[in-house]
């Protein structure tokens, strides 16, 4: 577990924690930084004290020396160091002269020696009247006394001072000040431990209520008289307990009167409370349906349970039904729709839906639903639709959706003026391979034929079988002009020509032989074209024009494209 987890873990596991620690570290954090201001104030007294007593020292030995240094007798100075040599704290005094010679120190074993070191050869060059601090550091203090005799400057005076008792009374302040803080952290750890002990037993009875009720206790009560926050909450846990009782007395209740009726039909029963989104019943037949339990039914918002058309479509439509439903103009009526379903599989599945609204007993507007599968009747619908529009062996449109087409295509070049292509499209080589390979055989070529051509337009284009081996291809907005348009026309009508002019093979599968056989065929096209935009003919006069430019190319030779005189 990685640091700032276990501290949160720490932090978060429990109310009694946090207050103990809250006012632990609140109590320290305050504690310390007092502290340290205090002990920051008494080590500036301390230090200030003892660079005063240095001076004082200093400016004494400068005053007691001058006589003697005006007479040059260096065993009277070395008497006057001796007098002071047991103050407390001193480490070093000496004599200079002006060139820095000792003339006599409380370690006689300097006397006669130079300094050399650098804040000695600045103190030297100073002129200063006055006391000078050569190092003021946590250990040593070092001061500089001139000497001086009616004004003429004999020498210095030098005085090391060390801070050892100032630094032992910080410390012994220091050590202190600790076992005050800890005494003071752990007393107000006390004081909030008692709080926190307080607070979290009311906590602790209330969690337990809680624990019994979802247990089956369902008339355990919370109150116990107090009158505080905790007091206040348990009361209101006490009347929304009730009213989960009341609820589940109604529920109850509720099930009774439609279990059995749920329990034994295929189609699924259910109410929706609208204002929720939610499910308030489903019944068991929502497993066989869907693939879900109720409980994961009832978990999920209608949204999840429906593909996103479904839902955009019946959305709207409960939305408009419940204002009609408000203002009392639809008298209880009974809507049929039919929507998509997801399944739990991913799959979708089809199902018409009977609904009514109404009002449940808070007053909540509710739906009530009986969903059926109807999958076999929308199969059945697509197979029909299917049948009526492609032609069941290039599953290409038929005649019947191809002039469906044509009329939808005549409107878009009215609405934009741009010229549209009607190309008739006949294979010149078929009835021979019919004849020698049998109509099985013609069969396969046909499916290839089609798709060749589909490969050869665009998705807004429409491809159709015509009949037998005849095709229709329609080439949809076109340029505005005509002589721009028959370009690309031939163009795509020329791709077309040469694609199903390239061989065929063609795999035949027959009962009774080992291995397929291929045939291959190769069987050129026809292909008539003719153009109309707003001002044209009718479907059935472009459709002749189109037709007779196909039977001129197949009087020319075959293999080629024509287009109409007009």
């Amino acid at each position: 577990m990685k640091p700032g987890e276990y501290i949160s873990m720490l932090w978060r596991g429990s109310i009694r924690r946090q207050l103990m620690l809250g006012f632990a570290l609140t109590s320290l954090a305050l504690m310390l930084g007092f502290g340290y201001l205090v002990l920051e104030q008494q080590r500036k007294v301390q230090y200030q004290f003892s660079n005063e007593r240095a001076i004082s020292l200093a400016h004494a030995l400068s005053i007691s020396g001058t006589s003697w240094a005006l007479a040059n007798d260096l065993a009277g100075l070395q008497e006057v160091l001796q007098g002071f040599a047991r103050t407390t704290d001193l480490r070093r005094a000496y004599f200079l002269n002006t060139y820095g010679e000792v003339l006599a120190s409380t370690n006689p074993d300097e006397v006669g020696f130079f300094v050399t070191d650098e804040v000695s050869r600045n103190m030297l060059v100073s002129n200063s009247s006055d006391h000078l601090v050569l190092v003021n550091q946590g250990n040593l203090v070092v001061i500089a006394h001139p000497v001086l005799a009616d004004g003429r400057h004999l020498g210095w005076v030098r005085v090391e001072m060390s801070r050892d008792k100032v630094n032992a009374n910080l410390s012994a302040l220091t050590e202190m000040g600790v076992a005050f803080l800890f005494l003071a952290v752990l007393l107000v750890s006390l004081v909030a431990l008692a709080l926190a002990r307080r607070l979290t037993l009311g906590l602790s009875h209330l969690m337990q209520v809680a624990d019994d009720v979802e247990l089956g206790g369902e008339k355990r009560r919370a109150d116990v008289g107090r009158t505080d926050e905790i007091g206040a909450l348990a009361r209101h846990l006490d009347r929304m307990l009730d009213a989960l009782e009341q609820q589940q007395k109604l529920i109850r209740e509720s099930e009774a009167k439609y279990r059995f009726l749920a329990d034994n039909i295929s189609d699924v029963i259910w109410v929706l409370t609208l204002e929720t989104q939610r499910w308030s019943y489903l019944s068991p037949s929502i497993g066989k349906l869907l693939g879900y339990t109720v409980e994961e039914v009832m978990a999920q918002p209608m949204e999840q349970l429906l593909t996103a058309r479904s839902y955009i479509d019946i959305h709207g439509r409960i939305v408009e039904r419940s204002q009609l439903f408000l203002s009392g103009a639809d008298g209880k009526e009974v809507y049929t729709d039919e929507v998509e379903h997801r399944r739990s599989d991913g799959s979708t599945v089809w199902c018409e839906v009977t609904t009514r609204f109404a009002r449940n007993d808070q007053g909540e507007i509710i739906l009530l639903g009986v969903t059926r599968d109807i999958t076999e009747r929308k199969q059945a619908e697509e197979q029909i639709r299917n049948l009526a529009f492609y032609d069941p062996l290039t599953q290409l449109p038929n005649r019947r959706l191809l002039l469906d087409r044509f009329g939808l295509i005549i409107s878009t070049c009215k609405r934009s003026n741009r010229y549209a292509a009607l190309m008739f499209i006949d294979l010149d080589n078929f009835k021979p391979l019919n004849d020698e390979h049998g109509h099985d055989v013609g069969d396969l070529l046909l499916v290839e034929a089609a798709r060749r051509i589909a490969s050869c337009v665009r998705e807004v284009d429409t491809v159709a079988r015509f009949g037998g081996d005849e095709f229709v291809v329609m080439l949809s907005e076109l340029d505005t002009d005509r002589v721009l348009s028959m370009k690309q026309a031939g163009v795509v009508a020329e791709k077309i020509r040469q694609t199903l002019g390239e061989i065929y093979r063609l795999t035949v599968l027959r009962k009774g032989m080992p291995e397929p056989r291929i045939v291959e065929h190769r069987c050129t096209v026809s292909i008539g074209v003719a153009f109309f935009n707003s001002q044209e003919s009718s479907q059935d006069e472009l459709l002749r024009l189109a037709d007779a430019a196909m039977y001129r190319a197949k009087s020319s030779g075959r293999d080629q494209v024509r287009f109409t005189d007009s």
